[in-house]
């Protein structure tokens, strides 16, 4: 009777252990919580790298359920409960994804460019399977499909139009081997993008243009001859200028 009663026991305690690890999560990262800043800047300075992915987990398992209602609606598409719901759908996960791209961007280093590679596939598979949906596109026709009768002002015209190209071109009536075919494109194309990008930078930081005759420098601002004259120094090239590519 009593190992019998261990399972249950051991499964309630390793539920609860879960749920306060995913609390905690949430709880304990400023990326899934409110800012709490002027103009809702982002918290920068409490936010770590490894904050990233577990609020990219998060959000992309929100912005799911959110597509999940959107498709699981028993009522009949309409503009409002389905396109203006897919428009404010992503939210969160749009949140995290400025706040990380603009760090990759401006202020980047090995672990950022490390998750941005492993995010690049999972992102583009999240992407994809929105996009080529089927149920969820056959509510965008739907709506689509009406447009002519529902009384839509210029800008809610405007989006209805771009939600459903959007979907078409992004494959959604594309037969099932198409489309599995056009997710591993995107896959690889996402994954190369972010490669490439990543090589870019590092050649583009690793440049530099070292000049060792003063003549070669005529016509350039003093401020410049001068920042290149530092730069040399810092790289032990006494009397040259080394110049970069963020000069």
């Amino acid at each position: 009777m009593k190992k019998r009663q261990l399972l249950p026991f051991f499964a309630i305690v390793a539920t609860a252990f879960v749920g306060c690890e995913e609390k905690k999560v949430m709880t304990d990262n400023p990326l899934l919580l409110a800012y709490e800043t002027p103009f809702n800047v982002p918290p920068f300075d409490k936010i770590k790298t490894e904050h990233f992915r577990p609020a990219f987990d998060e959000a992309i398992k929100i912005h799911n359920l959110e597509i999940d209602t959107i498709v699981n609606n028993s009522d009949k598409a309409t503009f409002q409960n389905t396109i203006v719901a897919l428009e404010n759908a992503g939210g969160l996960l749009n949140n995290v994804s400025t706040v990380f791209y603009n760090l990759n961007s401006a202020n980047t280093n090995d672990s950022i460019q490390a998750i941005a590679k492993d995010l690049a596939p999972i992102l583009s598979s999240h992407s994809d399977e929105i996009s080529m949906n089927t149920k969820l596109f056959d509510r965008i026709k739907t709506v689509w499909s009406s447009r002519n009768t529902l009384g839509l002002d210029e800008q809610d015209n405007k989006l209805l139009e771009e939600t459903y190209k959007s979907f078409v071109r992004s494959g959604a009536n594309l037969k099932d081997a198409d489309k599995e075919k056009m997710k591993k494109i995107n896959a690889e194309l996402s994954t190369l993008t972010t490669q490439f990008g990543q090589n870019l930078l590092a050649e583009t930081n690793a440049y530099t243009l070292v000049v060792d005759s003063a003549s070669q420098l005529e016509g350039l601002p003093e401020s410049l001859k001068t920042a290149a004259a530092k730069e040399a120094l810092a790289k032990g090239k006494k009397d040259k200028w080394v110049f970069t590519l963020q000069n």
